[in-house]
C-alpha cells in the first residue's frame, strides 16, 4: 500500500472519531430519550454542537476531494513523495482543525484549514494529465 493510501486509511478513521464525537456532544446536550428519537422536538443547537456538526459537514465536503485524488494518484500510478506529503498534511491539518472548530478558536482554525487546502492542492497537481508529474 502506498503511503498516500495510508494517509487516506487514517483519515477516514479520522472522520470517525467525528461522528463519534458530534456523536458524545450531542448525547452531553440532549436528554438519551431525545437523541433515541427522530430528534423532531430538539431546537436550537447548543454552540457546541452546533460547532461539531459544522466540523463534521467541512470533513465531508473535504473528504470529497481528498478520496478521488488519492485513489486516481494510486490507480494512474501517480503516487509519488509529493502525494504522500499532500496527504500526510491534510490528515495533520484536519486532525488539529477539529478540536479547533469545537472549542470555536477563530483565526488559528481558518489558518489550519488553508494548510490542508494545501495538501489537496499537492496531491491535484501530481495528477492533473498535464502536470508531467511522474
Amino acid at each position: 500500500m502506498t503511503e498516500d493510501l495510508t494517509w487516506l486509511s487514517a483519515s477516514v478513521a479520522l472522520f470517525f472519531v467525528h461522528l463519534l464525537a458530534e456523536s458524545v456532544i450531542g448525547s452531553r446536550s440532549f436528554s438519551l430519550k431525545d437523541m433515541m428519537g427522530p430528534r423532531d422536538n430538539i431546537s436550537g443547537l447548543p454552540p457546541m454542537l452546533a460547532r461539531a456538526k459544522r466540523a463534521t459537514a467541512n470533513m465531508i465536503e473535504s473528504m470529497v476531494m481528498f478520496v478521488p485524488l488519492v485513489l486516481i494518484a494510486a490507480v494512474t500510478g501517480k503516487s509519488n513523495e509529493m502525494t504522500a506529503y499532500g496527504a500526510m498534511t491534510f490528515f495533520f491539518a484536519r486532525l488539529v482543525y477539529a478540536p479547533l472548530y469545537w472549542f470555536g478558536v477563530p483565526v488559528l482554525r481558518s489558518l489550519v484549514w488553508g494548510v490542508g487546502v494545501v495538501g489537496l492542492v499537492m496531491i491535484f497537481l501530481q495528477v492533473l494529465p498535464f502536470s508531467g508529474a511522474a
